[in-house]
């Protein structure tokens, strides 16, 4: 038992070692355009000022994508973006109330950042979906003992402005089942500050490869070159 334990430690330790010996920590930039900054085994993807409103980020908001990095050999790195459906999912509330002036109706309240053009889908207990357009306010016809368990969906309908970036992004927002605590209920205020409309023009990095030149100062992505900025991190 303890030959194999040091067996793993020996592994464990090459690994660290392998990955310090390839890390590429440092900024590299393509056409005055994207710049992407990596860190250890975490990376953000940013566009300049004058650009961010092209891709259709928040104000201020500079960051295309972020993730985390892994090390697959001395000449190629892969990146996969975060789980932003996960974090809006994590970081969303759900108030529950009883309003006597529905009577045999039920209501869900959205709120949330983005401004752009959306639909709003909600399903519950495998029954019809209610849709409704550009309306943060959904209601339908129901006994408020008929819901158990809803979710919901918010596609963006923005139309594309700049039809040159052509970019995988978020298209949608997906909630998790949620289940209803009080059977009386029959109004629910929804929050999601998460959903933004940098949210909805993230990039999507789904485990794309980069390659890395020999003295590590070129990055290889995407049939561009992305070079690294002397010390600036």
């Amino acid at each position: 038992m303890k030959i194999y334990r040091i067996i793993i430690v020996i592994c464990m330790f090459q690994n660290i070692v392998h990955a310090q010996s390839n890390s590429i920590n440092g900024t590299y930039a393509w056409d005055l355009s994207r710049y992407l900054t990596i860190t250890n085994d975490s990376f953000k993807l940013y566009t300049y000022f004058p650009e961010n409103g092209i891709y259709g980020l928040n104000h201020r908001d500079i960051i295309l994508a972020e993730g985390k990095v892994e090390y697959e050999s001395k000449s190629f790195i892969k990146l996969t973006s975060k789980n932003y459906e996960r974090d809006a999912n994590k970081n969303m509330t759900v108030i529950e109330s009883i309003d006597s002036c529905l009577d045999d109706s039920i209501k869900f309240n959205f709120n949330f950042p983005f401004t752009g053009k959306y639909t709003i889908r909600v399903y519950f207990d495998n029954k019809p979906k209610y849709e409704v357009k550009n309306e943060k306010e959904v209601k339908f016809k129901a006994n408020r003992d008929s819901i158990v368990t809803f979710s919901f969906t918010v596609l963006d309908q923005t139309p594309v402005k700049f039809l040159y970036h052509n970019y995988l992004k978020n298209a949608e927002f997906k909630s998790l089942y949620y289940t209803v605590k009080n059977g009386n209920s029959n109004s629910f205020d929804i929050s999601i500050p998460d959903l933004t409309n940098s949210y909805f023009n993230r990039f999507l990095i789904n485990g794309e490869y980069i390659k890395i030149s020999k003295e590590k100062d070129v990055l290889f992505w995407h049939d561009e070159q992305y070079w690294k900025l002397g010390g600036f991190r």
